[in-house]
């Protein structure tokens, strides 16, 4: 589940270790931080023909303390069967499988996707860090073109963290709430993502994980994927992040490489 909110989390991971080592650490000045990105992935979701799915991903992010609040629109080129759109979490749903159809070419703006979490740093809980994630999806893309279910999603998820030293292993758990497009079902989902952030030095992060997505439809299996990611904090400023995603099952695009560039202002 690499898309808009979960690169985001990913990204957000990076940032662990550096707070987790902190045990005096203080509210902060609200900081606004804007990030850029694009994601290409490809699968053919248990149909005969690929799915190519190349994204723009524009956030901006307004956080203070343990406060975050960021909002994203991705611009979609989808290059397929016309099978494929995206939930709140950025995870691919599967709302049409006739493999009659040919192949199709549409592009255009996603859904507008909100996101609100609050973090208890570390040392109110014995060097566990635990962030607690609201998401929205609010259906501004085009249903006409696909590019959207026109529904409303909600979601929650809560991740635990705690730091070893230069590791700082984490779990995931969601829930997802999908909008019932007229003429097609859809699954609530749940997610588990489990993994470890790996400092390698005072400005470079890797991040590996195993990420699992229950069935959004009866159309596609459970998703199962690995992920892996590298950042490097350049300064105070600037971050850089380059990632890749290997899909283990059809509910899981096969393979998806990804680019951020994020700049915050205090």
């Amino acid at each position: 589940m690499v898309v808009v909110t979960a690169v985001l989390a990913l990204l957000s991971l990076t940032a662990a270790p550096s707070l987790a080592d902190d045990k005096d650490y203080q509210p902060q000045d609200w900081q606004l931080t804007g990030t850029f990105g694009v994601n290409y992935s490809s699968g053919n979701y248990g149909t005969p023909i690929n799915t190519n799915v190349l994204l723009g991903l524009p956030t901006l992010s307004l956080g203070t303390g343990n406060f975050k609040f960021s909002a994203s629109i991705p611009y979609m080129r989808i290059d397929g069967r016309g099978l494929v759109v995206f939930d709140a979490s950025g995870n691919p749903i599967v709302i049409n499988r006739r493999t009659t159809l040919p192949p199709a070419l549409r592009t255009g703006w996603g859904d507008v996707n909100f996101s609100a979490s609050y973090t208890i740093p570390p040392a109110v809980l014995d060097d566990f860090e635990v962030r607690l994630t609201g998401v929205t999806k609010v259906p501004t893309g085009s249903a006409r073109k696909r590019l959207s279910t026109g529904e409303y999603d909600f979601g929650a998820s809560v991740d635990i963290s705690r730091q070893f030293g230069i590791w700082g292993p984490f779990v995931t758990v969601g829930y997802l709430n999908l909008g019932q497009p007229a003429g097609f079902t859809l699954y609530n989902t749940t997610s588990v993502s489990a993994g470890t952030s790996l400092v390698l030095s005072d400005n470079l992060v890797a991040v590996a994980s195993y990420d699992y997505d229950s069935a959004d439809s009866p159309l596609v299996p459970a998703g199962h994927e690995l992920s892996g990611s590298l950042s490097w904090m350049r300064d105070d400023h600037i971050t850089l992040m380059g990632y890749g995603t290997v899909g283990l099952s059809a509910g899981s695009p096969d393979l998806g490489v990804g680019f951020l560039i994020s700049y915050g202002l205090k």
